[in-house]
Parts: structure tokens; C-alpha cells; sequence
């Protein structure tokens, strides 16, 4: 397994207050939520992102159909299935998942493993986080999902959590993205149907074994994405 080096794999974007000091090393998710981890790791682009709204549609609308937007805000996003994603993916998320507190914990979890992704890339790891939270095999919370087993020196499931090193957000522009595309993520307003419901990926520069275990599904920037073949918990 790889671990955080202290040295950069990638030059980011435009930092306002200088080169940080938090590289972000080659890590991928772990195979399953108790598993001896695997270093974890909108864009301009619209066009390769489905991009979902709850906008009205315009013309005339009936008292049902405005019922029925209404409900479809109240229940929060349920993404829409391919044919080989996983039924739990279907799974609104918890109310929550909007908190201040839970949406700084995934523009963190963004900003630590992606910030050297183009905008996309960065919501895939985002769209992975929340199909765990979706999942029943993990955590039902963002924080849960992303410090998961955290006490685990260089062993949890995204190690900028349990590295030792000091988690400090240093590219202040660069954190403002992630948070900008973590409320996206959340809210639907972004959903890349080539992801899907995946909950692993990991960096182009290794190959970890639990890789033959599942379904890669697509390849964005440095990471490949991974769903299970029986749904990650029966």
C-alpha cells in the first residue's frame, strides 16, 4: 500500500497564499469499511457532467405537478440509476448532509484528495463520499464516511485522515472550489452518470488488489473508479 509522501504528485491551481505543504499523495478508497485501508484519493466542461436541477419546466403547470416538485425538493436528490447501479444509490440523503458541519468535512475530504483534479474529477470524489454515506455498509454521515476509523495510523479509509500529518488548508482558492462543488455534489446540481454509484477508486500509479475484486467503471484525471458487484454490503 501507498502512503503520502511529503513531496507534491501535482502542481495545483493558482494558490493565493503560496505552494502548500500538503501534498496529496497516492491513495485510494479501501475495498470495504473495516478493510486495512488503501491510501484514498463543474465545471467548465457541462457537457460531460449530467447536470440536474429542480427548476420548474415552463408553461402552464397543473396543482399536482407543482405538488409533485415541491415533495421531490422536500425528499432531497435521488440520483438517477444506471442499468448496473446499485438500488441503495437511490437513497436520498439525510437532511444533515446540508449542515455546515457535514459539508466542510467532504470540501475537506475534496480538497486533500483531488484539489489537483480539474473540477470534474473533483466531483467524482465527491459522488463517491455520498454513495457511501448512501450505502448501508458505511457510516450515514459525511464526517462518519470520511474519518472513518481515523484512529488507524495510515490505515483509515482516506489517509490525509490519519496520516499524522497536520491537515492544514493552506490554497484558500482551492478550498473555495471544493466547497463550491461539495454543495453541488449534494445538492444534485451535479451528477456524472459514468461514476455512478461507485464507492472506490483509487490513483493511476498503483494497483491494489481489492481492483480485481470490483467493476472499474470509468477513469477521470488520476484516479479510477470502482463499484461492487453485489451491491458493497450483502
Amino acid at each position: 500500500m501507498s502512503f503520502r509522501s511529503r513531496k507534491p504528485d501535482f502542481q495545483p491551481a493558482q494558490a493565493e497564499e503560496g505552494k502548500s505543504d500538503r501534498p496529496v499523495s497516492s491513495r485510494f478508497a479501501a475495498l470495504a469499511p473495516n478493510a486495512p485501508p488503501v491510501a484514498g484519493a463543474a465545471g467548465e466542461k457541462e457537457d460531460e457532467l449530467l447536470t440536474l436541477a429542480y427548476a420548474p419546466a415552463p408553461g402552464p403547470r397543473s396543482k399536482s405537478a407543482v405538488f409533485d416538485h415541491v415533495l421531490k425538493r422536500e425528499q432531497g436528490f435521488i440520483p438517477p440509476l444506471g442499468p448496473k447501479d446499485h438500488s441503495w444509490a437511490a437513497t436520498p440523503l439525510p437532511v444533515a448532509a446540508y449542515s455546515k458541519k457535514e459539508q466542510s468535512c467532504l470540501a475537506t475530504a475534496i480538497y486533500f484528495e483531488a484539489r489537483g483534479e480539474d473540477e470534474k474529477g473533483q466531483a467524482a470524489v465527491a459522488q463517491v463520499i455520498l454513495n457511501r454515506v448512501r450505502n448501508p455498509a458505511y457510516p450515514n454521515t459525511i464526517c462518519g464516511v470520511v474519518y472513518q476509523n481515523q484512529s488507524w495510523k495510515n490505515r483509515c479509509q482516506f489517509s490525509f485522515a490519519c496520516d499524522g500529518i497536520e491537515d492544514r488548508v493552506i490554497e484558500r482558492r482551492a478550498y473555495a472550489v471544493a466547497e463550491r462543488i461539495a454543495h453541488k455534489v449534494t445538492a444534485g446540481e451535479t451528477w456524472i452518470q459514468a461514476v455512478g454509484s461507485a464507492t472506490n477508486y483509487h490513483a493511476t500509479y498503483v494497483k491494489p488488489r481489492w481492483a480485481k475484486a470490483m467493476e472499474r467503471v470509468d477513469k477521470i484525471g488520476r484516479h479510477i473508479f470502482y463499484r461492487t458487484f453485489a451491491g458493497g454490503w450483502d
